[in-house]
């Protein structure tokens, strides 16, 4: 998409540069004469930021994860039965704009040059007199070969404030109140990554005992040499027990 649609737009000046490098036609679909003609790197069109090049961007979200593809598909399998289809939005990808006559064009590309397996507009007021979702152009297109993919057209502003609010979005969405007891805010790191730490912080100590116990036999600066190794080896033996707690814990052991 980004080699088909974004990068022949964003290197058009006009909308009939658009049109003509964007294989589509522009007969009856911009019938305004300046909107022909307009100058598409004027700062009124242009992203937020950008260096004035830049009319449209791409973001590509991550694979559904395999748990909610799962509940998704049980949530449609109940809803609506036999006449569920099957997951449609497994990938992701949004187009992020700043006006709405850039978004028209990518829209008229993309329904063009891609079949369309289902489209909304949510920008009606007709069908979303109230949004329960951020206002956009939602498509389902197939890529070839019956490979769909979820496309989704936004105004930058609308794309703020979906990212702010999808973490309500989770809270609402949860089955049950374990779910809501997982970090939300930010990303706390796993029980793998603390296991990992500790354990390194440990051994860490250990050696420094080792160290200890060789440095005063060595240098037989005790007053009970075999007291001093006793004590450290009881320290070590400690430490060895918490780290061996810690490993059981990464792997659900009690």
């Amino acid at each position: 998409m980004n080699e088909t649609v974004v990068v022949p737009l964003n290197n058009a000046t006009t909308v009939k540069g658009v049109c003509a490098a964007l294989g589509i036609s522009h007969e009856g679909f911009i019938t305004d004469k300046f909107y022909n003609n307009v100058e598409l790197h004027d700062k009124k069109y242009k992203m937020e930021g950008s260096n004035g090049k830049t009319l449209v961007k791409t973001r590509f979200g991550p694979p559904k994860s395999y748990e909610r593809a799962l509940a998704k598909e049980k949530e449609g399998i109940a809803k609506l039965g036999e006449k569920w289809q099957g997951l449609r939005d497994l990938n992701r990808v949004t187009f992020e704009f700043e006006d709405p006559l850039i978004l028209t064009l990518v829209h008229r590309a993309l329904i063009t040059k891609f079949e369309v397996y289902g489209l909304k507009n949510k920008f009606s007021d007709d069908i979303y007199a109230t949004y329960s979702q951020p206002p956009d152009i939602h498509m389902n297109l197939d890529l070839g070969e019956g490979w769909l993919v979820e496309v989704q057209l936004m105004f930058s502003s609308i794309l703020d404030i979906k990212k702010e609010l999808h973490t309500y979005y989770d809270v609402i969405r949860a089955s049950e109140p374990r779910v809501i007891f997982a970090p939300l805010f930010e990303k706390a790191p796993s029980l793998v990554d603390f296991k990992d730490k500790e354990i390194a912080e440990l051994k860490q100590l250990m050696d420094s005992n080792k160290e200890v116990e060789a440095m005063n036999i060595k240098a037989g600066i005790f007053a009970s040499p075999e007291a001093e190794i006793a004590h450290l080896r009881e320290e070590n033996r400690k430490l060895k027990e918490r780290m061996d707690a810690i490993a059981k814990l990464s792997v659900g052991e009690n």
